[in-house]
């Protein structure tokens, strides 16, 4: 008996051995935004009072960090897919400027990875939302009259940063890496993006609805300019795509080109759009004001997105032939109209000329959801900018973008306009009202532009993918000479 009772004592010191070393080795684990990396670059630590005084460069490295930091330590308890397929990407940004360390970072994407490799989709189209541990939908959580429905746009955001980003980045041979890479390729080659397609539409359309998915459902994905160019693009190289550039040339085909003040450029044709209660929750009480010629009806946060990942300056396909412009010329001249609406300024607002920027955000004067930068029930300009717009255009016009954003910080930084988690979502320029709560959507978006801007890094990271080269080339889009 006593030599059972030694064995059972030393199975027990085994088991509190390895639990104590499991737990020193949580403990040694640094946070993913450790202080000690942070004061290699100074300018990373200091007072947000004192932003005026560093370099451009500077200052947006600043916005990054605290951007990516806000949403990097701040994970939904939910898997939202629209959202990870953004943030997935931050992790790369973060350790290329050595905010965090390559381990770290990529021990935190398998996590990512791991969660939706386990997702229960509808052949590979992801839930909206998800439960990040069991794979379910979430009972009771549903998004507006859709219920819950398969995301096809949020499947393809997570699908183009995982193969073009993750998997191009985490390129070393180790265990961790090697899996990223296998599970990246698992992930987007169980897609069926045959079945997120109507052919007798010959579109995408947004969700995909029902229990088994099979239900078209949302916005048909044709003939406008938006964060949904890039989907089109896709799946021309994608593994299961049966139905060659029927998508692609039904799409551009009707691409809405819209002009204002001379600048012509590919644009939205629905002014309205996000006008419903289920988003907005707001009526337009004059939605004939959009279409006049003295509002800047460009909507930069849809046309900035297909650009993070596709390099598309300098290169054309038929239509941009027709149009005499590129996708990025395109998206440059949208930024020009809206510049151009601010310096006519014909509603009298303070500070507009060299500060601009209008798109989807919260108005901090009627407290409501403001459609395409649209504010007080769509009557009349209320001198309210998005600070996302502003980012969103770093890439096509950095000069004017930092000038307001520099601006904008000098102006109202006593007012609180930026604060440890970045820049607020607007600020209204007459009443001096902000929006404090952050753009955690668009955060994201504007850190991995702005890292465009500054490096080129998603871009040439998304040229080593065989599938960016077999998108150009069926799409057709070569060199403009």
């Amino acid at each position: 008996m006593k030599s059972v009772h030694n064995i059972y004592f030393l199975l027990l010191l085994l088991i509190v051995t390895i639990s104590c070393k499991n737990n020193e080795e949580l403990k040694k684990e640094t946070p993913l935004f450790d202080r000690e990396r942070s004061h290699k670059k100074d300018f990373l630590t200091i007072d947000t009072h004192r932003l005026d005084e560093l370099t451009d460069d500077q200052f947006l490295e600043r916005i990054q960090f605290d951007y990516t930091k806000n949403c990097l330590t701040n994970k939904d308890s939910i898997a939202i897919v629209e959202n990870d397929g953004y943030r997935i990407n931050l992790f790369s940004v973060a350790i290329k400027n050595g905010w965090i360390s390559r381990e770290r970072g990529a021990k935190e994407v398998l996590q990512y990875l791991k969660v939706y490799q386990n997702a229960k989709t509808a052949q590979g189209i992801f839930p909206r939302s998800f439960h990040r541990i069991t794979g379910e939908k979430i009972k009771g959580k549903t998004y507006g009259n859709f219920g819950q429905p398969y995301d096809v746009v949020g499947t393809a955001f997570f699908a183009t940063s995982i193969q073009f980003t993750v998997r191009q980045f985490f390129d070393k041979d180790n265990p961790i890496e090697n899996e990223i890479r296998e599970l990246c390729n698992s992930i987007c080659d169980r897609i069926n993006w045959n079945f997120a397609y109507n052919t007798d539409r010959k579109c995408f359309t947004w969700f995909k609805n029902g229990e088994d998915g099979k239900q078209f459902d949302g916005k048909d994905l044709v003939g406008e300019m938006d964060e949904t160019f890039f989907l089109q693009l896709l799946v021309l190289g994608s593994k299961n795509w049966n139905y060659g550039t029927e998508a692609y040339k039904n799409y551009v085909s009707k691409i809405f080109v819209d002009e204002q003040y001379g600048y012509r450029y590919f644009s939205t044709k629905q002014y309205d759009y996000k006008n419903s209660k289920q988003f907005t929750g707001i009526t337009v009480n004059n939605p004939e004001i959009l279409k006049l010629d003295n509002y800047p009806t460009a909507k930069l946060g849809y046309l900035v997105q297909s650009h993070i990942w596709f390099d598309l300056k300098g290169y054309g396909d038929s239509i941009g032939n027709i149009n005499n412009m590129d996708y990025f010329e395109g998206t440059q001249k949208a930024i020009k109209a809206q510049i151009r609406y601010a310096q006519i300024n014909p509603g009298k607002n303070k500070l507009y000329g060299d500060v601009w920027g209008f798109y989807d955000t919260y108005s901090p004067i009627s407290k409501k959801w403001m459609v395409t930068g649209l504010p007080a029930e769509g009557d009349f300009d209320e001198g309210t900018i998005s600070i996302s717009a502003v980012m969103s255009a770093i890439p096509f016009a950095p000069k004017e973008s930092i000038k307001c954003l520099r601006i904008l910080y000098n102006e109202f930084k006593n007012e609180g306009i930026y604060n440890e988690k970045g820049f607020v979502m607007s600020v209204n320029t007459n009443t001096r009202e902000l929006a404090k709560k952050p753009d955690t959507f668009f955060q994201p978006i504007n850190v991995l532009s702005i890292e465009n801007y500054r490096s080129n890094m998603l871009w040439e990271l998304a040229k080593k993918a065989p599938e960016y080269k077999a998108s150009f080339k069926a799409a057709g889009l070569k060199p403009i000479k």
